[in-house]
C-alpha cells in the first residue's frame, strides 16, 4: 500500500464512541440500484458505494460511483457522479459534519440520527435532506428528499443498496 493509502485509511474505532458510530454497518462495498426521473422519464442506473475508516478512525469516507465502472460505457449519464463524502465526528454536538464533492458540486451535511435513521440536512439548501434508512447488514435505502414545514414529501432520487460478499 502506498504511504497516502497507508495515511487515509484506518482500521481504528476509538475516536468514536460505540452509541455515535451510525454510519459503521455501511462500512464495505455496495451495489447500488439508483431511481429517479430524469426528464420526464423513470430512470435507473447500476452504481456502486464504497465505505471506509479513515483518518485514525474520526472519520468514514466513501466513494460514489454512478454509473458503476463496470456499466459506464454501456450505459453512460449526462449526469453522472464520481464523487466522495467525508464524514467526520463532532463530539461536542454528538453528530457528524459531512462534505459531498463531485465534478461540479460541493455539498456540506450535519447528520442526526432520528430511531433508525441518518438524516443529513444540507446546510446551503432549504428543506432538503439525504437519509439513510432500512440499514441491515446486507442492505440499505438512501433518499434525496425535500422535507416542507407541513410535512409533505417529495423525493427527488433513492438508491437501494446491496452489499458485495
Amino acid at each position: 500500500m502506498d504511504t497516502f493509502s497507508e495515511a487515509l485509511l484506518s482500521d481504528k474505532t476509538d475516536r468514536i464512541p460505540d452509541e455515535f458510530d451510525w454510519f459503521a454497518p455501511l462500512l464495505g462495498d455496495w451495489d447500488c440500484d439508483y431511481n429517479d426521473n430524469y426528464g420526464g422519464q423513470e430512470r435507473h442506473v447500476k452504481g456502486e458505494w464504497i465505505f471506509r475508516r479513515v483518518l485514525e478512525g474520526a472519520g468514514i469516507q466513501d466513494i460514489f460511483i454512478f454509473p458503476s465502472r463496470a456499466t459506464k460505457d454501456e450505459s453512460p449519464q449526462p449526469d453522472g457522479e464520481y464523487g466522495s463524502s467525508l464524514r467526520m465526528f463532532n463530539k461536542d454536538e454528538g453528530c457528524y459534519d459531512v462534505c459531498y464533492t463531485c465534478d461540479h458540486c460541493m455539498k456540506r451535511l450535519r447528520f442526526t440520527r432520528e430511531g433508525d435513521r441518518l438524516v443529513g440536512k444540507l446546510l446551503d439548501e432549504e428543506d432538503v435532506y439525504w437519509i439513510f434508512s432500512e440499514i441491515t447488514g446486507d442492505s440499505f435505502r438512501w433518499e434525496n428528499v425535500m422535507i416542507r414545514e407541513d410535512g409533505t414529501r417529495i423525493l427527488d432520487c433513492e438508491i437501494c443498496g446491496k452489499r458485495i460478499g
